[in-house]
């Protein structure tokens, strides 16, 4: 399982709409609104980083997105002794 966060930004008015979108995402975990150039923090949560990498593309092509942040993924590995890996996505 991996979790995702990035910022994004959306146009001046259509943060609400875009906030109740959000929302109702199965792969979005939290939706945190942001003061300065991004409009929003998500938490995100995936099978695989193509899965994350395709949410932001769709996010992407909605008009009232001008852009994304970059992406900080965490995988967790299972076994006896869980580990934590940070690293960041393109």
């Amino acid at each position: 399982m991996l979790f995702g966060m990035t910022m994004i930004k959306v146009s001046g008015g259509q943060e609400r709409s875009v906030y109740d979108h959000l929302q109702k995402r199965p792969e979005v975990r939290n939706v945190y609104r942001l003061f300065g150039e991004y409009s929003f923090f998500l938490v995100m949560q995936a099978e695989e980083k193509n899965g994350l990498s395709r949410m932001l593309s769709e996010l992407k092509t909605k008009e009232n997105v001008i852009k994304t942040g970059p992406v900080l993924l965490t995988a967790e590995e299972g076994g006896p002794e869980r580990r934590r890996r940070d690293f960041a996505m393109a």
